[in-house]
């Protein structure tokens, strides 16, 4: 397939995918996939393309104007604090009659960072031009492959900033919030030199949110340890869900994924029928082969044994930077007001 014929095909349907965005060139870059692939990745990344992924980089004016007569029905999303289950309940909900799930694309994260620059005199865009990709990107990102199914974006956890602002613009777009306590999380981000690369790189941005949510600028990233730094970014991904279920209750589903996990098969019927999708095979979805396996990686076992036994192993071996995160955390909610009502979610009972 030749650029010209990718172009073509993107009014055609979802086969042709937004995979990225570059607001330095102002270009996206569009690739040749299909719906077996789109519903296998476990992040639409780089991960998802192979040597013979046929795709090319479009100015993104020559995008907008092909796309000029595609408007879907936009997406539900899920939204979670990272680490906590988010692509295996994307991966539950996706084996639901009229659910196409798309995990992490690149493009929807491409938009949250930039859109904290927004106000720094270095930004690459002004708000309306933003705005103006955003659409964009969301109507492409919520093509199906028939008025039957609906897309289903699990974002980037970094991406949380686009919360509220995706249901400002998808008035019927339900999102599920998906974390689990401070002190599991911690035990989670601790455990290894590669979960901790990945807290590390989006410190700064959850720390820009958390300023741009509470108005407090006197935390500086370089001053604060690691425990520290991930759990500021626990506390900022809260308060965007906090944010959002007191805007619209209707709309949102906290969801702790400890209590998932203590019943699937319930768990799966209702976070389906709170996306208007059919459950009757929720049990047997819950009692297959994707509850013993790694969601990451679906050819690797893990189970909630397997889960168990590396949440106590980080905890005995990260015991001290563990306490001085929770402490850290507790002393932030006694200090500000709007961090209060999440005191209740750093230990579970």
């Amino acid at each position: 397939m030749n650029a010209g014929e990718l172009l073509a095909g993107l009014a055609r349907g979802p086969d042709v995918f937004l995979q990225d965005l570059d607001f330095v060139n102002r270009r996206g870059l569009l690739v040749q996939q299909d719906q077996a692939a789109l519903r296998r990745a476990p992040f639409l990344d780089q991960r998802a393309l192979t040597p013979g992924t046929a795709g090319a980089w479009f100015p993104l004016p020559m995008i907008a104007e092909q796309a000029a007569s595609i408007h879907p029905t936009l997406p539900h999303a899920i939204f979670h604090v990272s680490h906590c289950g988010s692509t295996l309940v994307s991966r539950l909900l996706g084996e639901l009659p009229g659910c196409l799930p798309l995990r992490e694309p690149v493009a929807f994260l491409a938009l949250a960072m930039q859109c904290r620059e927004l106000d720094l005199p270095t930004s690459r865009l002004g708000p309306a031009e933003w705005d103006k990709w955003f659409d964009l990107a969301l109507r492409l990102l919520s093509r199906s492959y028939g008025p039957e199914q609906r897309v289903l974006i699990k974002a980037t956890s970094a991406a949380a900033n686009l919360l509220t602002l995706l249901q400002e613009r998808a008035p019927a777009s339900r999102a599920l919030l998906l974390y689990v306590d401070l002190e599991r999380w911690l035990a989670t981000m601790l455990r290894d030199e590669q979960v901790r690369e990945n807290g590390r790189f989006y410190a700064p941005a959850w720390l820009t949110d958390f300023r741009s949510l509470t108005g407090r600028s006197d935390l500086r990233l370089a001053a604060l340890s690691e425990a520290e730094q991930f759990a500021l970014n626990w506390l900022t991904g809260m308060l965007h869900f906090q944010r959002a279920l007191e805007a619209s209750p209707e709309r949102n589903r906290l969801c702790d994924f400890e209590t998932f996990l203590a019943d699937p098969a319930s768990g799966l019927r209702d976070l389906g029928e709170f996306f208007g999708l059919e459950t009757a095979r929720a049990a047997e979805i819950t009692g297959g082969p994707l509850m013993q396996s790694y969601a990451k990686n679906t050819g690797q076992h893990f189970d909630a044994a397997a889960r168990r036994k590396e949440l106590e192993e980080s905890r005995k071996r990260n015991a001290v930077e563990l306490e001085v995160g929770l402490k850290f955390a507790e002393k932030l909610c006694h200090e500000m007001a709007p961090l209060a009502p999440l005191g209740a979610y750093l230990r579970r009972s």
